[in-house]
């Protein structure tokens, strides 16, 4: 008898689980849904990071890829600023290219699409690394991508700072 509880509590669970996953709350990101979203400019994300706490300085990835910029800390990321950020890219793709945009939101080995979680973040499981990427959509072309350094998906004061930044840019 306990088992079936038990069960049957668990499935109880789940089911709220997914259903407050399926709400999108008013702020959510839901710019990944509006095609007419506003476009971010690599230019504006460097800017605003150049005025972040620790005075970031966000580096394109060398060679130039036709369908974005990937930014970076680059390297040799001074302590301070990886204690404070930790690993992470944002990549801006050229306005338009809903194509590209879409890719990022892939799962990388079988190119299907993630599934979007709480707060709009799209979670990877890095095998590898044996930890989770979070992946988040911004405006209509702009993709944050941060490594948690954890095996499960779960965010923490690092990703809240770049979330923060980059929401900004999305409204304005």
């Amino acid at each position: 008898m306990k088992r079936v509880a038990l069960v049957v509590s668990l499935f109880v669970l789940a089911l709220l689980v997914t259903a407050c996953g399926a709400q999108t709350n008013e702020g959510e990101d839901t710019d990944q849904n509006r095609p007419d979203g506003q476009a971010i400019s690599a230019g504006q994300v460097i800017t605003r990071f150049e005025r972040a706490p620790g005075k970031p300085l966000l580096k394109r990835a060398p060679g130039k890829d036709a369908a974005w910029d990937q930014l970076s800390l680059g390297f040799d990321v001074p302590p301070a600023l990886q204690k404070r950020y930790g690993t992470f890219s944002v990549y801006v793709v050229e306005p338009g290219n809903t194509e590209a945009v879409e890719s990022l939101l892939r799962d990388k080995e079988t190119r299907e699409p993630l599934q979007k979680g709480p707060g709009g973040i799209y979670w990877e499981l890095d095998e590898l690394a044996n930890t989770y990427v979070a992946y988040k959509r911004f405006g209509n072309n702009a993709v944050l991508v941060w490594w948690n350094e954890r095996p499960q998906p779960a965010t923490d004061a690092r990703w809240q700072r770049l979330d923060d930044l980059m929401a900004g840019l999305a409204t304005g």
